[in-house]
C-alpha cells in the first residue's frame, strides 16, 4: 500500500496571473488522492478519502473566500483540507483526530510547516522523542495534552480544529468540529443511520469488494451487514485458545446472515500479543498494534490486495456514552435521576452503590481543572489509586505512577499544573470532555498504526470516525446514548433492520486472558525492553517495580494495562531509535 500523506508550510505564492498556486509550497504522498477546486479568488485542495464534491464545489470556494472553514469539512469521508485566499491558508484534519494535522511552531523564516505525519516532520526537524510526555501519558493518560505529540517541539492540531496561518506569520487554531448534543435517541437516530449506511454503501459501490473484520461484536458486524447491501464482502477474523468463544459463534452468525464465508485466523504461540520483530515499521506514535502484528498479518491474510478493509474501530464511542453521563447530571443539578441510574446499574453488577456515587458526587465537585491538581499532588507525594475507579474520574493516576523516579513525577505533575491552567475548562462537563478525549484517543490508535498497513498489505478503513458519522451520533446527548439495560442502543434506534440477536447482544468476550498469556509468554523479551528503555537511561522510570509487576503479571490482572502501555511505549522508543540510526548510516 502506498503512503498517505501532505505536507507543507506558510502561505501560499501568487503567480504571474494573480492566483494562487494551490499546491505551492505542498509536497503529497505518492498514495493520496487529491482534487483541487479553484477559481480567481480561492482555491481548496482535498486530499484523502472523500466522495467527490460535486455540486458543492462552488460553495466550498465561497466558503474558502469568506473564511466559514468548517464548511469546508461537511464531505462525506475521511480527508484533509488546505484552502486559500488572499488573506490566509487554512489546514485541517477531521473531527476525530484520525486525519490529523502536526506543525513545527518555527522553521527559522517565521513560517510554521505543518504535516499529517508527526514522525516525517520530526525527521525533517531532526526533533528528538519527548521522554517527558512519554512519561505523563504512562501516568495520567494522553487526553490531558491535545495538543502535545511523542517528539520535542512538534505541535498537534487537535481533533475538531484547523491550523490558520497568517501572511505575516502568525497562526492560530480554528474550531471546526460543528458537534451540538441537544438530540433525544428518537429525532437524532435516523440522521445518523444516514450518515453511516452512506460512509459504508459509497465505499462498497466504488470497490466492488471490500475486507471487513467480523468479530462478533455490534461495530464491526453493522458494517458488514452495511456493506452486504452494496457489494460483496470479504469476511475474517482471529481467534486462539485465549479469545472469546461466544464471539466467534457470533461472528459465524454474522457470516451466514450476510451469505459469505468466515475466514478465520488460528493463532497459536506465534501469534499472542506482546511480541514484536525488528523488521516491522515503526509506528507514527506509540500505537498498540506493534505488540500485536503477527496477529494482524495471519487474519488479515485473506483481504490482503483488497481495494479497502472496514473495520469498527471507533464505534465504543461513537455509539454509546460513558459512566461520565452521571456527573454531568449531577453538575446540571439532576441528582436524584443521577442516584436512581448509578443504584441501578450499581445493583445489577454487585457493585456498592454507595461507593460509585460517592465518586461521581466527588467528580462533579472538584472539576476538570480541580481533578488535575489533586492528581499532581498526588503524583509528587507518591500516593496512587491501586485500582481502576468503578465510573469515570477526570485523571487517574493509577499505579504506572509508582514505576517513574521521583523527579519524573515532579515534572509529570508540573504537566498537569499547566494544563490545569491552560487547557482545563472550569465549566467543563464530563460527557462531553469524556467523548471528546475518547474520540481523539482512539482515532489516534487508528492513525499511529497506519504505517503498519503496508506490511499487512491492507488499507484500514474506519468509517465510524468520518465527519459526517461522527457529528450525527454526538448530536445526540450523551445521556441518550449511553445504555444502562440495551447494548449501544443508537445502532439499534438507527437501523431497526438489524438482525435482533445481534442488537439484543449485552455481552462482549475480552481480551485480558489472552493479553495476560501473551505476557508471561514473552516475559524475558519484555523485561529486557524495559530494562534498556531510554525511560530509564533518562532517569524518568525505576525499572525495578515495573519489572516486579512483570513478573507477577499472571496472577495479577490489575497491573496488564500499565504494562500494555508502558511496553509499546518502550517499543516504540526502541525501533525509533534503531531507525534513526540506520538512517544515519545510510
Amino acid at each position: 500500500m502506498s503512503e498517505e500523506w501532505i505536507s507543507g508550510g506558510g502561505p501560499g505564492v501568487r503567480g504571474p496571473s494573480g492566483a494562487v498556486d494551490a499546491l505551492r509550497g505542498i509536497t503529497v504522498g505518492p498514495g493520496c488522492r487529491v482534487q483541487i477546486l479553484a477559481d480567481e479568488e480561492a482555491q481548496v485542495v482535498l486530499a484523502g478519502d472523500f466522495r467527490s464534491p460535486g455540486n458543492r464545489t462552488r460553495a466550498l470556494l465561497d466558503a474558502a473566500w469568506h473564511g466559514r472553514w468548517a464548511e469546508l469539512t461537511v464531505l462525506y469521508g475521511s480527508y484533509w483540507v488546505v484552502a486559500q485566499n488572499p488573506r490566509a491558508r487554512f489546514v485541517c484534519g477531521d473531527v476525530s483526530g484520525y486525519r490529523s494535522i502536526f506543525y513545527h511552531p518555527d522553521d527559522g523564516a517565521g513560517e510554521s510547516v505543518w504535516s499529517t505525519s508527526a514522525r516525517r516532520l520530526a525527521a525533517d526537524h531532526g526533533a528528538q522523542p519527548d521522554l517527558i510526555m512519554l512519561a505523563a501519558r504512562l501516568a495520567a493518560g494522553a487526553e490531558h495534552w491535545p495538543h502535545h505529540t511523542a517528539y520535542h517541539n512538534i505541535r498537534a492540531v487537535p481533533g475538531g480544529f484547523g491550523l490558520l496561518l497568517e501572511p505575516d506569520g502568525s497562526r492560530r487554531l480554528v474550531e471546526v468540529n460543528g458537534i451540538h448534543p441537544h438530540l433525544t435517541l428518537t429525532y437524532g437516530a435516523p440522521a445518523f443511520a444516514t450518515a453511516l449506511e452512506r460512509a459504508v454503501h459509497s465505499r462498497t459501490e466504488a470497490a466492488g469488494i471490500v475486507g471487513a473484520d467480523v468479530s462478533g461484536g455490534l461495530d464491526s458486524s453493522t458494517l458488514a451487514i452495511l456493506a452486504a447491501e452494496k457489494g460483496t464482502v470479504r469476511a475474517v477474523t482471529y481467534t486462539d485458545p485465549h479469545t472469546s468463544t461466544e464471539d466467534l459463534r457470533h461472528a459465524r452468525r454474522v457470516a451466514d446472515h450476510v451469505r459469505t464465508p468466515l475466514h478465520v485466523g488460528e493463532g497459536g504461540p506465534g501469534e499472542l500479543p506482546f511480541a514484536w520483530s525488528a523488521g516491522q515499521p515503526v509506528t507514527e506514535q506509540p500505537a498498540a498494534a506493534s505488540l500485536d502484528t503477527a496477529q494482524h498479518a495471519l487474519y488479515l491474510q485473506p483481504a490482503a490486495g483488497l481495494p479497502l478493509h472496514l473495520t469498527g474501530h471507533g464505534g465504543d464511542v461513537v455509539l454509546d456514552g460513558s459512566s461520565a453521563v452521571w456527573t454531568a447530571m449531577v453538575q446540571d443539578g439532576s441528582r436524584r435521576a443521577a442516584r436512581r441510574e448509578v443504584t441501578g446499574w450499581a445493583r445489577t453488577r454487585n457493585r456498592s452503590p454507595r461507593e460509585l456515587w460517592s465518586a461521581v458526587t466527588r467528580a462533579a465537585a472538584t472539576g476538570y481543572p480541580g481533578a488535575l491538581l489533586e492528581a499532581a499532588d498526588r503524583l509528587e507525594t507518591g500516593v496512587t489509586d491501586t485500582r481502576r475507579p468503578g465510573v469515570w474520574t477526570w485523571c487517574h493516576v493509577g499505579h504506572t505512577a509508582q514505576w517513574l523516579t521521583p523527579e519524573a513525577r515532579h515534572q509529570v505533575a508540573a504537566l498537569l499544573r499547566d494544563s490545569a491552567r491552560t487547557t482545563a475548562e472550569p465549566a467543563a462537563r464530563a460527557d462531553l470532555i469524556e467523548q471528546q478525549s475518547s474520540l481523539r484517543l482512539i482515532a489516534a490508535d487508528a492513525r499511529d498504526t497506519t504505517p503498519l498497513e503496508a506490511s499487512w498489505n491492507v488499507r484500514l478503513v474506519h468509517p465510524y470516525l468520518d465527519n459526517t458519522v461522527v457529528r450525527t451520533a454526538f448530536a445526540v446527548a450523551p445521556a441518550e446514548r449511553h445504555g444502562t439495560t440495551v447494548f449501544k442502543p443508537l445502532l439499534g434506534a438507527a437501523l431497526p433492520r438489524l438482525p435482533r440477536w445481534l442488537t439484543g447482544r449485552t455481552t462482549k468476550g475480552s481480551f485480558t486472558r489472552q493479553l495476560l498469556t501473551g505476557l508471561v509468554h514473552h516475559q524475558r523479551q519484555v523485561a529486557g525492553l524495559i530494562a534498556t528503555s531510554p525511560l530509564v537511561s533518562a532517569g524518568l522510570l525505576d525499572p525495578e517495580p515495573a519489572l516486579a509487576a512483570l513478573a507477577r503479571a499472571g496472577t495479577r490482572a490489575e497491573d496488564l494495562y500499565g504494562l500494555h502501555r508502558l511496553t509499546m511505549t518502550c517499543q516504540w522508543l526502541t525501533a525509533h531509535s534503531n531507525d534513526r540510526r540506520m538512517e544515519e548510516a545510510c
